[in-house]
């Protein structure tokens, strides 16, 4: 993959996240514990993504790359990343700046 893949697959990955937390945790009621990194449903949603990510980062490697056998550091460092970019999208802690005037 070349650079500009791996950017379009990281917005697709933190725009992944904002979607989740748009228009999904914010429709919830609030909870009592904030939504954090540590909160069970945003572990939930992380797990998830992780684990769909693996098989899109398979479904990459075997027929966009040509990759024939599993290529398993390729699969498991770009599920991660992704994964991680996504945490970025999906946390609430930073969707407020406090910009000062």
């Amino acid at each position: 993959m070349n650079f500009f893949s791996y950017v379009v697959l990281g917005g697709f990955s933190y725009a992944a996240g904002w979607a989740v937390r748009t228009y999904i945790l914010d429709k919830k009621p609030k909870s009592e514990q904030p939504y954090n990194l540590k909160h069970p449903i945003i572990l939930a949603y992380l797990g998830s993504f992780f684990i769909v990510m693996l098989v899109v980062s398979w479904l990459i490697g075997r027929y966009l790359l040509g990759h024939i056998a599993i290529d398993l550091p390729f699969i498991i460092v770009n599920s991660l990343v992704a994964t991680f970019v996504y945490s970025f999208g999906l946390n609430p802690e930073n969707a407020n700046y406090g910009v000062p005037d």
